[in-house]
């Protein structure tokens, strides 16, 4: 599914956050600051909640060890 049937049309919506003005906001990307305004609506208040759950979560993500498996090491033969 491509990036334009899941977005939303939020520049039509009446009140709605600009994506640049939101993603300097935040400190977003303008793809990041699209994807929450089409996911929260055009309410400003849910907005914020969204952006400030979203940097929440990659702050945590960027201090947690990384997941990636390590081979085992077998011992030689």
């Amino acid at each position: 599914m491509t990036w334009d049937r899941m977005s939303k049309d939020i520049e039509n919506w009446a009140d709605a956050y600009d994506v640049v003005t939101f993603a300097r906001k935040y400190g977003l990307t303008v793809q990041q600051a699209r994807i929450i305004i089409s996911s929260n609506g055009p309410s400003r208040h849910g907005c914020d909640m969204g952006a400030i759950a979203f940097v929440r979560a990659m702050r945590l993500r960027a201090t947690r060890p990384s997941r990636t498996r390590q081979k085992p090491t077998h011992p030689a033969q």
